[in-house]
C-alpha cells in the first residue's frame, strides 16, 4: 500500500472501541483552511466509515453466517504467506493486512484450527506492533469478538486483557486515516471469504447459501463509501494504483448488480456467472497486491 508512514498508538483505540476522532478533508484543506474540520465534520465521517459494510458488519458476523450454512473449513481462504518486509517499514501497510488478518484469526478460532491461530496472532501482533499497539490489539480483540459466537474461554486463551498507557499523542486525522486501512483491510478479507464460499459450494449445497449470495451484492453501496473515504484521506497522487483497482471492482458491482443481470442470477448458477467471476478475480488481484505490495 503506497500510503506515507504516518503512524499513532491511538489507532487500536480508535478501531476497537469506537472513539470519536477526526479526519482532516484534503479538499477543504486545498481550498479554505488548515485548521482541523469541526465535530460534524468529525461525526459524519465516522458514521459513513461505520456504515461500511453493513451486511457484514464485523468478522465474527461473517464466521457465524458461514457456520450457519454449515460451510465446511477451507484453509487456503486465509492469508498463509509470511509478513512481507514493507509491512514492517510501512505503517499504512501494515494497517491494512492487520484488518485481513484480523478477519482470518477470527475465522481460524471459530473452526478450532488453534495451531493456525497461533501462527496468525503473532503475525497480527508485529503488525499492531509496527502501529505501536501490540497489547492494546490483544486487548481489542478480545473486547470486539467476545460476544460474536466465538467462545470466551477460547479467546481468554490467545488474547490477554493487558493494555498499556498510552504515551503519545497525535492528530485525530492520523487515528481516522489508520482506522480507514483497517477497515479496508476487514472489508477486502470479509468479500473475499463470502465470495470464495459460492465459487467453492457444491452444487447440492448451494441453496444453503442464499443470505450470502444476498450480502455480497449489498456490497456495492459499502464500496462506494469505502472508496470515497479512501480519496478523502490519501494525499495527491498517493496510492493511485490501489484507488484504481477498487475502482474496477466498483465498475464490476454496478454492472453485477444491475437489476437485469440480477434477475438471472441464483444461488445455482452464480458460480459459473461471468461477471460474478470478474468480481471475484478483481478482488484476487487487490487483495494480493496488499498482501505482496512489492509483486
Amino acid at each position: 500500500m503506497r500510503f506515507s508512514k504516518s503512524i499513532c498508538i491511538f489507532v487500536i483505540v480508535a478501531i476497537f472501541t469506537g472513539s470519536v476522532c477526526s479526519c482532516k478533508n484534503k479538499r477543504e484543506t486545498e481550498s479554505s483552511t488548515t485548521k482541523e474540520p469541526g465535530k460534524f465534520y468529525q461525526h459524519e465521517f465516522r458514521r459513513r466509515l461505520d456504515a461500511v459494510n453493513p451486511g457484514l458488519k464485523d468478522p465474527s458476523a461473517i464466521i457465524s453466517l458461514l457456520e450457519s450454512t454449515g460451510a465446511e473449513f477451507l484453509p487456503d481462504l486465509i492469508n498463509n504467506s509470511g509478513l512481507d518486509s514493507i509491512y514492517l517499514l510501512d505503517s499504512a501497510a501494515a494497517a491494512v493486512n492487520l484488518g485481513i488478518y484480523t478477519v482470518d484469526l477470527v475465522y481460524l478460532i471459530a473452526y478450532d484450527k488453534n495451531e493456525m491461530a497461533d501462527v496468525q496472532l503473532s503475525k497480527a501482533r508485529k503488525l499492531a506492533d509496527k502501529i505501536g499497539a501490540t497489547h492494546l490489539y490483544d486487548h481489542g480483540m478480545y473486547n470486539r469478538y467476545r460476544q460474536a459466537g466465538v467462545h470466551p474461554d477460547t479467546l481468554i486463551k490467545y488474547f490477554s486483557k493487558a493494555a498499556e498507557q498510552m504515551e503519545h499523542e497525535y492528530s485525530s486525522m492520523q487515528l481516522l486515516r489508520l482506522y480507514t486501512l483497517f477497515a479496508t483491510g476487514e472489508f477486502i478479507e470479509k468479500l473475499h471469504l463470502t465470495s470464495s464460499l459460492l465459487i467453492h459450494a457444491e452444487e447440492h449445497e448451494r441453496d444453503y447459501y442464499w443470505t450470502v449470495m444476498l450480502l455480497v451484492f449489498q456490497q456495492e453501496r459499502a464500496l462506494d463509501q469505502l472508496i470515497l473515504l479512501l480519496d478523502q484521506i490519501r494525499e495527491q497522487e498517493e496510492g493511485d494504483r490501489f484507488m484504481a483497482m477498487m475502482n474496477d471492482l466498483k465498475l464490476i458491482f454496478m454492472e453485477m448488480t444491475d437489476s437485469r443481470e440480477l434477475s438471472g442470477i441464483n444461488t445455482q448458477n452464480i458460480a459459473e456467472n461471468q461477471l460474478f467471476r470478474e468480481m471475484v478475480e478483481q478482488l484476487g488481484y487487490i487483495r494480493n497486491w496488499v498482501i505482496h505490495p512489492t509483486e
